[in-house]
């Protein structure tokens, strides 16, 4: 794979804490993912998220230690549901 990273398509639900999206689909590239995107059904909103391969970018509070996000990630919200 020419790429040190991926890009995956996550279904977001901000009614729920984190970790608040799933993942639906992985593609090469950015071009590709948001292609999908865009023929998605809009009753959800939907994040793009480039991952890099190989490694771990857990993100823990540094006080109590508990998983609270993840770091260096570019990701792109896409509010469909929220439309009027």
């Amino acid at each position: 794979m020419p790429n040190d990273y991926v890009w995956g398509i996550f279904v977001a639900d901000g009614s729920t804490g984190f970790p608040n999206f799933f993942p639906i689909s992985i593609y090469t590239t950015r071009e590709l993912a948001i292609k999908e995107v865009e023929a998605l059904p809009r009753e959800h909103n939907y994040q793009i998220l480039r991952m890099p391969l190989n490694n771990n970018f857990a993100y823990y509070h540094k006080m109590n230690g508990k998983l609270v996000g993840m770091d260096s990630i570019h990701h792109e919200h896409f509010h469909f549901k929220d439309e009027s």
